[in-house]
């Protein structure tokens, strides 16, 4: 018997639309900030599917594979922010932070099962997302990113909260509504592949 069927389905449906973006935006351009940003879609569409699963059948391997694939969308996120925004010097040195978090996260997220790690692996670069995008406010990419992230904490708000809508529990709504996020970050790396010269800092 399915667990929470609802929230399995609207997992699953975010992660077509998802994996949809992502050959979008992969095909969209060859350049290192839109291919970086297509594998964080890519991680994205994975949790998600992953997600659906374990709301289908709850088991410790599918959850731990969940928190894994977050893990890996903080990482090709950050590291396309980084490419498309920062110095060459800059960008190797957040990239070798963001490759020593992801080794500690796992580490981590493999022997325990606590969603604080997952809040403060994905909050911390999401954070410093929003800082540089801020930065570069004038590249529409920027613009898109920031929105993106500021309604996928609301979301994340929801999802932790305890609200109902009729049939939908907190996860279900949360799914609704990280829907537009998802969006959000869609043409924020499609607007990456149009922006060829995005000034970035020497």
């Amino acid at each position: 018997m399915v667990s929470e069927p609802i929230t399995a389905l609207t997992d699953f449906g975010l992660a077509a639309i998802t994996a949809v973006w992502t050959v979008l935006v992969f095909r969209a351009s060859d350049q290192r900030a839109s291919r970086l940003f297509a594998l964080a879609l890519a991680a994205t569409a994975l949790s998600t599917l992953i997600g659906g699963l374990y709301h289908t059948f709850p088991g410790e391997a599918l959850w731990k594979a969940t928190a894994l694939s977050v893990g890996l969308v903080s990482f090709f996120l950050g590291s396309s922010v980084a490419v498309a925004f920062l110095s060459p010097r800059v960008t190797s040195l957040v990239r070798v932070i963001l490759f020593v978090q992801l080794c500690v996260y796992a580490a981590a997220a493999s022997l325990r099962d606590d969603f604080w790690l997952v809040i403060v692996d994905y909050g911390s670069v999401m954070i410093a997302i929003l800082i540089v995008c801020l930065m570069r406010w004038s590249h529409a990419a920027a613009r898109w990113i920031t929105t993106a992230i500021l309604v996928s904490f609301a979301a994340s708000a929801l999802q932790m909260s305890p609200i109902r809508i009729g049939p939908l529990n907190h996860n279900d709504i949360y799914h609704f509504v990280d829907v537009v996020a998802l969006y959000c970050f869609y043409r924020g790396g499609m607007a990456l592949s149009t922006e060829r010269s995005l000034s970035r800092p020497r």
